[in-house]
């Protein structure tokens, strides 16, 4: 006779979950790294047993709660590797026998090393901080040799701002140069604002413009005492951190030497659907929980209030999850799937699609059987007497279903399980 297998939950760590499923024969776990979840929905729209639901999304979006953006019951999750295999922010791994096997949807990331300089500004424009850049640049004073104590040059230096990618090359190369840094933010995801130079420090060796990629520096020597200019010296590398990547595909965007190759995981759209209901100047809720900030209040002339900047969107829908008003949708069209050898993956592939726009799931093929209806003339029971209701039935039946309607919101299921009693209070003080 089979046991029911075993199913618990534990934390592991402050910000990880861990689900255990152990049958007879089989075990499996299923880690939840929560700050990793952005609360996109998508492993909620293929869970196959309904064991996924969205947190309060909204409040956390808007810096309301601190909470979980999904919640698992452990009674019905079977840990299949659905959610992993689909989830953008790898903040659901399953730990099952031949994980390999199964398919899952997954962008894909190369760096072509005879292209890549190296520089830095793939790390620096990357939203998930997936990206580490080893990069080793010779200093000018070890390739500008003077032949004799007597060292001067005169001459001007021009840097386009309009061309410049902020590589940060210049500045490693010399101290003549330095970078204003900022954060990068769509929709240019520049990570400077400017480069200022200090002519007092300038020798105009020409090392500068010789080193920048974009063309982006001029610089012109008309008198200088004896010297020799070496070639500039790069060298170093890139490395990508899969564990951390979503595949937005924005440094391939950035990279000024065209090394970086990048396939999204989704290709689609992200739709302004009421966009008199939005109101950008107040609610930053799309764009505070955008994993990829790609997200921003547009200044065009026209209807969209916010945009999306295709070339760093996933388009996973945590900013649709997130929408207080159902301003914004996200349409995906395509998706990247990596083929799975397990027997069911056609299976899998067919949850997997549930989330591309318009996808309807094949209907069974129909069959015909002869029915016989019965001879003799059904005549029905007489019905029942329905016995009166009790004084106060309605009110007292009002009052239940408006307790349950708040009940079922995730954020006061958050509040009760804390035990957030003054909160409470407040959620319920419109049910009379």
């Amino acid at each position: 006779m089979s046991e029911k297998p075993i199913t618990e939950l534990s934390a592991i760590e402050e910000n990880l979950l861990l689900y255990r499923w152990q049958g007879v024969v089989l075990g499996k776990e299923l880690t939840f790294i929560i700050d990793r979840c952005v609360g996109c929905g998508l492993c909620v729209k293929v869970c196959p047993t309904n064991a996924i639901s969205l947190g309060p999304i909204k409040e956390v979006a808007s810096g309301k709660l601190e909470a979980p953006l999904i919640m698992i019951d452990e009674g019905k999750c079977v840990i299949c590797p659905l959610c992993s295999s689909i989830c953008p922010t790898h903040a659901l791994k399953v730990n099952i026998e031949h994980e390999e096997e199964y398919p899952r949807v997954e962008g894909s990331i190369s760096i072509d090393e005879d292209k890549c300089i190296p520089c830095h500004l793939c790390e620096r424009v990357c939203p998930r901080v997936a990206i580490k850049a080893k990069v080793e640049v010779a200093k000018k004073e070890d390739l500008v040799k003077y032949e004799t104590a007597d060292r001067y040059a005169e001459g001007k230096i021009a840097v386009d701002l309009e061309k410049c990618c902020y590589c940060g090359l210049c500045e490693d190369l010399c101290d003549a140069l330095r970078i204003e840094w900022t954060q990068p933010e769509a929709p240019s995801f520049k990570p400077g604002l400017t480069i200022i130079v200090n002519e007092e420090l300038c020798d105009y060796c020409g090392l500068c413009e010789e080193i920048c990629p974009t063309d982006a520096i001029k610089v012109e020597c008309t008198k200088a005492a004896p010297r020799v200019v070496e070639k500039p010296r790069v060298s170093g590398s890139v490395e990508v951190d899969e564990e951390l990547c979503v595949y937005c595909g924005l440094c391939a965007k950035v990279c000024p030497t065209e090394a970086v190759s990048c396939e999204p995981p989704f290709d689609g759209e992200v739709v302004m659907v009421n966009p008199d209901k939005c109101d950008p100047s107040g609610c930053k809720n799309c764009i505070n929980i955008c994993p990829t900030k790609a997200i921003y209040v547009s200044k065009a002339v026209g209807p969209d209030k916010v945009s999306a900047v295709k070339e760093a969107c996933i388009y996973c829908g945590a900013c649709e999850e997130a929408c207080p008003v159902e301003a914004l949708e996200v349409r995906r069209k395509h998706m990247r799937i990596e083929k799975g050898r397990a027997p069911w993956s056609a299976s899998y592939e067919e949850f997997f699609k549930k989330v591309l726009e318009g996808y309807r799931a094949p209907r069974g093929e129909l069959y015909a059987r002869k029915v016989e209806l019965p001879t003799e003339e059904y005549v029905p029971p007489p019905p029942r007497p329905i016995p009166p209701l009790p004084a106060g039935f309605e009110l007292v039946k009002r009052r239940v279903e408006e307790a349950i309607k708040i009940f079922a919101s995730p954020k006061v299921r958050i509040l009760f399980e804390r035990g957030d009693l003054e909160r409470l209070r407040k959620e319920f003080s419109g049910v009379e």
